[in-house]
């Protein structure tokens, strides 16, 4: 599990309740052979000596490929559970073994629907507090075409051999070099996209973000740069016209 204290550890039971009530129905993004997206909440409330866990994840349904659908909210949830008991794991070693903390470490985690046309774009921030000045958020993203299932990465938004790279690139360093202050410069600062960068869709845009500490400090949270749909034409593969 990728930005995350990796240890090892036995089983944990964690008691979860489920909440089972519809947060979004979009109708009027789906057309009229699309099965409308419905997004349910799963919720997670426990809090003991140890951890405080607040957290509230996505069950989705509407994607016409209903084994990859199931598919990704099994992962979502057991990527949840995981990262639950890595933070429970170590507040038991660090209270058990030092001087017991006034509170205990916090596990919190909400979602934010972007996109309900195709592709399906949404986000989870995932935020632990286990000492120090501040905590940690960690963003899991899901940008999912609609009909077969798929998770996408950037390359798979556009026509094939087409440089979005370059022009991506282009339009992010224009905006850095608007605010240099606000991020870190030389090796430490802004190299490029990655292959497996973080991105969303939001209205007629596609935003690209960055980890914490990735390319700014940490008063400049997880930086996000928005890059008109427009400007990459036809070879931009999948719907243009979003209303969220």
């Amino acid at each position: 599990m990728s930005n995350k204290v990796l240890l090892s550890f036995s089983l944990i039971v964690i008691n979860i309740i489920n909440s089972f009530c519809p947060q979004v129905v979009l109708a009027s993004e789906t057309s009229k052979n699309e099965e409308e997206i419905r997004i349910v909440d799963k919720v997670i409330k426990e809090k003991d000596d140890y951890v405080d866990v607040d957290v509230i994840i996505p069950q989705i349904s509407g994607i016409s490929n209903k084994s990859k659908e199931a598919l990704i909210n099994k992962e979502i949830e057991n990527w949840t559970l995981e990262w639950i008991k890595d933070i429970r794991l170590i507040a038991k070693e660090n209270f058990d073994t030092n001087v017991k903390p006034l509170a205990p470490y916090e596990a919190n985690a909400r979602y934010e629907l972007k996109s309900t046309r195709n592709p399906l774009s949404f986000y989870i921030d995932y935020y632990q507090f286990i000492g120090g000045a501040h905590g940690i958020t960690t963003r899991k993203y899901y940008n999912i075409d609609k009909k077969s299932g798929e998770v996408l990465k950037l390359n798979n938004l556009f026509k094939e051999k087409y440089d979005y790279t370059s022009l991506i690139n282009k339009k992010i360093q224009s905006e850095i070099d608007k605010n240099k202050d606000m991020y870190f410069t030389g090796k430490e600062g802004f190299q490029g996209i990655k292959d497996n960068q973080g991105f969303f869709i939001e209205g007629n845009n596609l935003v690209i973000f960055f980890a914490q500490y990735e390319i700014a400090p940490y008063a400049g949270g997880m930086p996000e740069f928005r890059i008109p749909l427009e400007i990459f034409k036809k070879n931009y593969v999948y719907d243009k016209i979003n209303s969220k």
